[in-house]
């Protein structure tokens, strides 16, 4: 009996017990520190297509399904950055990442800020080969007095997160990797802003392919989440890093701590809505280089079941 005991003990230690179906969490807070700072933001980069027709890829170059065209490409002003003209593929110039094949590729800033502004018309993200773009486009440049869009070479910058340790390694990967199963979160779930004025859907994190977009690219059988560069409990925190499809291996980091915090339904209320947690760890790219990153890893809404993203 006394060996059960130390057994179970020992098991408990090693493994965080889950929040209780039942629990609230605070909206604001949770873990910030080497692998989670302020001011990730985007970089944004406005570029024309070389090809009438530019598939959206995963961190590996395997397509996605979804595409990018010129006429899909038209902006319209929103709270966010939007591309000074129709055609214009909206980039997140962070890094370059390699495909399996060797191909370049700089990674498609998806969502709002094209025409119909909502979730109906949200163009999706992914990379794009390098070779499927113009070699010059306009970089958004934000200073203290003003913005301006200014003619730059279609390559990478980095931004301050990054200097300060968004999206590098942890010293303590897991060898055993985590599957990634795509889950939705409903769209009811939102998260608070820096400044606790806006509330802002957490479904983006969760099943984007299946729950943003047109219909028919709804109902296409596509499912892919996101990978962060530093999660939404930080200023300027959330912004994409990669799409990662559904069943792929991801591996976390073991000396970085989970971040969970409560959903409310709308910011002028804050009326708690359930709990999202993520976890911070690592895919792999087509040339076999580590991304680092955020991933959703479960969800409660309301007193509904704990529903797992990772498995």
């Amino acid at each position: 009996m006394r060996t059960l005991f130390i057994l179970v003990l020992t098991l408990g230690c090693a493994t965080a017990a889950p929040p209780a179906s039942t629990a609230t969490f605070p909206v604001a807070g949770g873990y910030r520190g080497p692998f989670n700072n302020d001011d990730q933001g985007h970089a944004d980069f406005c570029v024309r297509l070389t090809v009438p027709e530019a598939a959206l890829r995963y961190p590996d170059g395997a397509p996605s399904g979804f595409t990018l065209t010129p006429v899909m490409l038209v902006p319209v002003q929103s709270n966010g950055v939007s591309c000074p003209d129709t055609g214009m593929a909206r980039l997140d110039a962070r890094e370059i990442v390699v495909a399996a094949d060797g191909s370049a590729m700089l990674f498609h800033r998806g969502g709002w800020g094209f025409a119909g502004n909502d979730p109906g018309s949200a163009v999706h993200f992914g990379h794009v080969r390098i070779a499927d773009l113009d070699s010059a486009g306009l970089r958004f440049v934000r200073d203290s007095t003003s913005h301006r869009w200014v003619g730059a070479a279609t390559s990478p910058w980095e931004g301050p997160g990054q200097q300060r340790g968004n999206g590098s390694a942890c010293a303590a990967r897991s060898a055993a990797p985590m599957i990634v199963t795509v889950q939705s979160i409903p769209g009811d779930m939102r998260y608070l802003n820096s400044r606790q004025t806006a509330a802002i859907p957490y479904a983006i994190y969760g099943d984007p392919s299946e729950d943003l977009g047109p219909v028919t690219d709804r109902t296409r059988g596509v499912r892919y989440t996101m990978l962060t560069w530093s999660w939404i409990n930080t200023r300027g925190g959330g912004v994409a890093r990669a799409i990662v499809p559904d069943g792929a291996r991801f591996y976390p980091c073991t000396d970085v701590p989970a971040i969970t915090l409560g959903s409310v339904a709308d910011a002028a209320t804050k009326s708690p809505t359930g709990w999202v947690e993520a976890r911070y760890g690592a895919i792999r790219a087509g040339d076999g280089r580590w991304l680092y990153g955020w991933i959703v890893a479960r969800h409660q809404h309301t007193a509904g079941p704990v529903v797992g993203h990772l498995k």
